[in-house]
């Protein structure tokens, strides 16, 4: 996957998309005396007194215009949620997001100016904002192949997704997986393993040049970038509903901008390692012996840093993770050293551009390791007061 489309998707998903959910969802914040109201009319802080009733319960008053904006009465039910933040989140009961009533809907109906790619590129960004069951309704000018286009990239991109009705003005996909089925933390583990066996094949197949081994390796590039768009979908839920938090697998909120930052660097990982492999390809001659050293070297110690900072963001481990980014910093001088030498083991001109994108990529692929690494010291440290 390109970093550029894919970026821009989701980073203009909110312009593509009106969001208008099935259910709305109100939310008021205490924190212990500090009531925070979350309206249209509400936005001022209101402090109110702890009280204690019947000598064992503490109670706290709600803001009036905030239980008439959610048609509350007496005798109603609310749901009562501890943060790690030290915050109390208020639902009323019947708004508590529920497997039962999942199923936000959303129509796309493309021009016929539009190319198919533009029209996939519009269905991608329903997905990442969360929408269970898309509706693509065809212009008549539409042709077979748009459908076929778009059911095999739902097919291959979008998780747990099934094309369940099918003619020729109408194409919909419901998305089945809900988002406990696969916790964030499991997603991101299982991008590590495949990110990090294709980082090791793929040096395998260019020091043995293995046109095989090269192509599954672009294929394992995909699934990479299916557990890249779930979990982007699941964070962009988990903003908006932050309910699912500890449903996706995760304990506080600012935890979405981890995992937000390192699931695409191991994307980006699995591109550059797709990168490396496509070089195979090129390699005219069986590479000298000593060539093929110095590129296991350099290949050893970026594997080494990946691994590392992998282990200290799954244990929080700030030393590992320090230890992890000085070593990333000799990939680059390896990586370097090995490029001034080129000119000496006389390679065609087009193995020498071939090793060197090779080499390009190992020091890619340190550098996003930096940056997971990065994303392990960051958890190391926390505020926990809420102002």
């Amino acid at each position: 996957m390109q970093e550029t489309p894919y970026a821009t998707i989701f980073q203009s998903a909110a312009n593509c998309v009106r969001i208008s959910r099935c259910r709305a969802e109100y939310i008021g914040a205490i924190n212990i005396s500090v009531c925070v109201s979350r309206g249209a009319k509400l936005n001022s802080v209101e402090l109110r007194k702890l009280q204690m009733t019947g000598g064992a319960s503490y109670t706290v008053s709600l803001p009036k215009d905030w239980v008439k904006e959610q048609g509350l009465k007496v005798g109603d039910v609310v749901a009562i949620m501890p943060r790690s933040d030290s915050s109390l989140t208020l639902i009323p009961h019947e708004k508590i997001p529920t497997g039962k009533n999942r199923g936000a809907e959303v129509t796309v109906s493309p021009s016929k100016e539009q190319d198919k790619e533009q029209i996939l590129r519009t269905v991608l960004a329903q997905y990442l904002a969360g929408y269970d069951i898309i509706r693509v309704r065809f212009p008549a000018s539409a042709k077979p192949d748009l459908r076929t286009y778009l059911r095999e990239a739902a097919r291959k991109m979008f998780v747990g997704s099934e094309i369940i009705e099918e003619s020729k003005d109408e194409l919909i996909v419901q998305c089945l997986s809900s988002y406990g089925d696969l916790p964030a933390p499991k997603v991101i583990s299982r991008m590590s393993l495949i990110a990090k066996l294709m980082l090791r094949d793929a040096v395998d197949s260019l020091k043995g040049r293995d046109p095989a081994l090269a192509e599954e390796i672009i294929r394992r590039d995909e699934e990479v970038d299916r557990f890249y768009l779930f979990i982007i979908r699941q964070l962009t839920m988990a903003v908006l509903n932050r309910s699912l938090i500890l449903e996706i697998g995760l304990a506080d909120p600012r935890d979405c901008l981890v995992y937000r930052v390192v699931s695409k660097s191991l994307e980006r990982i699995a591109d550059h390692a797709t990168t490396i492999a496509k070089m195979s390809a090129s390699i005219e001659n069986p590479l000298p012996p000593r060539l093929v050293d110095e590129i296991s070297k350099a290949s050893d110690i970026t594997i080494s840093v990946l691994e590392d900072s992998l282990k200290a963001l799954a244990k929080s481990d700030g030393t590992l993770a320090n230890k992890s980014i000085a070593s990333a910093e000799s990939v680059e001088r390896e990586a370097e050293n090995v490029m001034d030498k080129l000119f000496t083991f006389k390679l065609s001109p087009k193995s020498t551009v071939a090793v060197r994108l090779a080499l390009e990529s190992l020091k890619r692929i340190s550098e996003y390791s930096e940056d997971v690494a990065e994303m392990a010291i960051n958890l190391t440290a926390r505020r926990t007061e809420l102002y």
